[in-house]
C-alpha cells in the first residue's frame, strides 16, 4: 500500500478546506489537501451564488448577530456565532487582498465575487486555489476519502485511488475534515451529486461526536422547467416579481410569509409552503418576473448576471418560470468549539462538515462566511496541534488504513451502485425531505437498511471507477440514516425540520440532539439543552 505522510492534511477543497490549508501553512509546515477532483470541484463552493455576508458595507456586528440568531430558531451555539461575525471582516479584506474580484452591491453586509451565470463561484475557487499554491500547498487530487481513524492524537486515513484502484494510506500530525455536506442524498438538489455525506460517515465511523444531523435546509426557489437545470432563482430578484400558484393566488401571501426577501430569510417556512402548494394541492408554483424591466433588476449590479441568465436565457422576461424546493445545505455536522476542534484530538472541522453555527436553520450567504471564517481557524488550530505531535510511522499507517479497508475487498460480483444512489436519493426525498412525520421516518429508515444490506452484499466491482461509487454510496446511507434518526427523535418542528405530526415549536426540544458511534459501532444518542 502506498503511503503518503503530511504534517496535517485536509480532506475537501471547497472554500471551508482552501482556507485551512492556507491558514495551516502560514506555521511552515508541510500541508496536503485530499479532493476528489480538481480543487473546487465537486464542492458547494463551486455552485454557490458568490455572496459573504457579515458586519460590513454598512451592517452592524450586531445586526448580523441577530439575523444569524433569528434564522438559527435558539440553537446556534453562541460561542460559534460570536467567532464568525468578529472574523468575518478580517477575512473579507484578506480575501480582497488576496485579489478576489466582486461586483458593487448597495447590500449592506455584502460581498459578493465576480462571476457570470447565477453562480459566481469559480472566482472564489480561483482565488484561494492561487493563494494556497503561492503558499506552498500541496494536493492530491482524484482521490476519494473513506474511512479516519484518531490514534493518540495522529491522524490515519484510507483514500481510494481510481486511476490505480488502489487504497492508499494517510498518516499525519492533526486533520482538518472540510469534506461538505449531503444535499446530494436528496432526488432534487442544486448541491454537487457527489456530496454524499462522506465528512459525517468517516467523523462517526472514527467516533467524532455529530451534532444536529435532523435540519437540512431546503431552498425553496429553484428552477423546475423540463428543459432547464435547477438553478437558484436569487431571493433578491425573486422579490422583485410575484410568487404566484397555478390560480394565481399570490403564495407569499396565502401563507402569511413578511419577512423580505423571503428567500433568504424564511427559507423554511416557504419551502414547506412550497411543498404543499405542489405536493398536496398538485399546483404547480411560478416565479412571475414579467413584469420587471431591465433597469430594475439590474438596479443592484450584484442582480446583473442573474439578469442575463434568468432572464433572457430561461426567458423569465417572456412568461413565469415554474419554481419547487430543492435540498441546499446540512446545518448539523461535526460538533466543534470557536477554536474548530472537534471531540476527537487532533481532528478538526470546517464549512459544511461542521455543526452548530447557524442552528435549525442557516441564514443566507452565511454559509460561504462560516466556510472562510472557520477554515482558516481549523487550520491555524490544526497547525498548532501538529506542532505538539510525533508523525505517526508509516508501517503504523499502513497497518491500520489496512483495518479500515479490509471489508472492501477488490474482488466480486458487480452491482449497480449508481442504482442504488437513485434509490436512496427518492428515499430520502420522500421520507427525510421538508415533510416528515414518524410513518414515513420508519420506512425510511427500514429502506435504508435494505440497501445498505444490498450494497455490503456486492462490495467487490468490476473496475475502479464503480467502486468510487459503491463507496459513496456505502458513506451516503450511513449519513442518510443519521438524517432520518434524528429526525425521527425530535418530536416537534423548528427550523427546517418539520414534523407534520408534531408540527409545533416545543421548547421542551430546545436543545441539540448528538450521536457518536462506540467501539461495538453503535449509534449512541443524547440530548443536550441549548446553551
Amino acid at each position: 500500500m502506498e503511503i503518503h505522510l503530511a504534517d496535517v492534511w485536509v480532506i475537501g477543497s471547497g472554500a471551508a478546506g482552501l482556507s485551512a490549508a492556507i491558514a495551516a501553512r502560514e506555521s511552515g509546515l508541510s500541508i496536503t489537501v485530499v479532493t476528489k477532483g480538481a480543487p473546487g470541484e465537486h464542492s458547494s463552493t463551486g455552485l454557490s451564488g458568490g455572496g459573504f455576508v457579515g458586519a460590513w458595507g454598512g451592517l452592524s456586528a450586531e445586526e448580523h448577530r441577530m439575523r444569524t440568531l433569528a434564522a438559527g430558531r435558539g440553537l446556534n451555539e453562541p460561542a460559534l456565532v460570536e467567532a464568525m461575525v468578529a472574523d468575518a471582516p478580517d477575512r473579507f479584506q484578506e480575501l480582497l487582498d488576496w485579489g478576489l474580484a466582486v461586483v458593487p452591491t448597495s447590500r449592506p453586509g455584502s460581498l459578493i465575487a465576480r462571476g457570470n451565470g447565477p453562480a459566481r463561484s469559480e472566482e472564489i475557487i480561483r482565488c484561494l486555489s492561487a493563494k494556497a499554491h503561492a503558499a506552498g500547498v500541496a494536493f492530491l487530487a482524484s482521490h476519494v476519502a473513506y474511512a479516519l481513524r484518531m490514534q493518540d492524537g495522529a491522524a490515519h486515513c484510507a483514500v481510494f485511488e481510481p486511476a490505480s484502484g488502489a487504497w492508499v494510506g494517510l498518516g499525519g500530525r492533526a486533520l482538518v475534515m472540510a469534506a461538505g455536506g449531503a444535499g446530494g442524498l436528496y432526488a432534487r438538489h442544486d448541491t454537487p451529486a457527489r456530496a454524499s455525506g462522506d465528512a459525517v460517515s468517516m467523523a462517526l465511523g472514527a467516533g467524532a461526536l455529530l451534532e444536529d444531523m435532523e435540519f437540512v435546509q431546503f431552498f425553496p426557489l429553484s428552477l423546475a422547467e423540463p428543459e432547464l437545470p435547477p438553478a437558484v432563482v436569487p431571493p433578491a430578484v425573486a422579490d422583485l416579481g410575484r410568487l404566484v400558484n397555478g390560480h394565481g393566488e399570490d403564495v407569499l401571501a396565502k401563507y402569511g410569509i413578511t419577512e423580505r426577501p423571503a428567500g433568504r430569510r424564511a427559507r423554511d417556512r416557504l419551502s414547506q409552503a412550497m411543498f404543499r402548494e405542489i405536493e398536496d394541492e398538485g399546483v404547480a408554483v411560478y416565479a412571475d418576473l414579467t413584469g420587471v424591466s431591465e433597469e430594475t433588476w439590474c438596479e443592484d449590479p450584484s442582480n446583473a448576471a442573474s439578469f442575463e441568465y434568468l432572464g433572457k436565457r430561461c426567458g423569465a422576461l417572456e412568461r413565469p418560470l415554474r419554481v419547487a424546493p430543492v435540498a441546499h445545505f446540512v446545518m448539523g455536522g461535526l460538533a466543534i468549539d470557536e477554536t474548530a476542534a472537534t471531540s476527537l484530538p487532533g481532528l478538526f472541522a470546517a464549512g459544511e462538515a461542521a455543526g452548530g453555527v447557524h442552528g435549525a436553520n442557516r441564514m443566507g450567504e452565511n454559509s460561504l462566511t462560516e466556510t472562510v471564517v472557520f477554515g482558516a481557524r481549523a487550520g491555524r488550530s490544526a497547525a498548532a496541534w501538529a506542532t505538539r505531535r510525533a508523525m505517526p510511522a508509516a508501517r503504523e499507517v499502513r497497518n491500520v488504513v489496512g483495518d479500515l479497508t479490509r471489508a472492501n475487498g477488490m474482488r466480486g460480483p458487480r452491482t449497480e451502485a449508481a442504482a442504488l444512489m437513485t434509490e436512496l436519493r427518492a428515499l430520502m426525498w420522500r421520507t427525510g425531505g421538508i415533510r416528515r412525520d414518524e410513518e414515513g421516518l420508519e420506512a425510511g429508515l427500514a429502506g435504508i437498511a435494505e440497501i445498505r444490506e444490498r450494497a455490503a452484499r456486492a462490495r467487490g466491482h468490476a473496475d475502479a471507477h464503480h467502486a468510487v461509487a459503491l463507496l459513496e454510496v456505502e458513506m451516503g446511507a450511513r449519513t442518510g440514516r443519521l438524517i432520518l434518526e434524528a429526525a425521527k427523535r425530535r418530536r416537534e418542528s423548528r427550523g427546517a425540520h418539520y414534523r407534520a405530526d408534531y408540527p409545533e415549536i416545543d421548547d421542551a426540544w430546545l436543545g441539540h440532539l448528538t450521536v457518536r458511534q462506540n467501539s461495538e459501532h453503535e449509534s449512541i444518542w443524547s440530548f443536550e439543552r441549548a446553551s
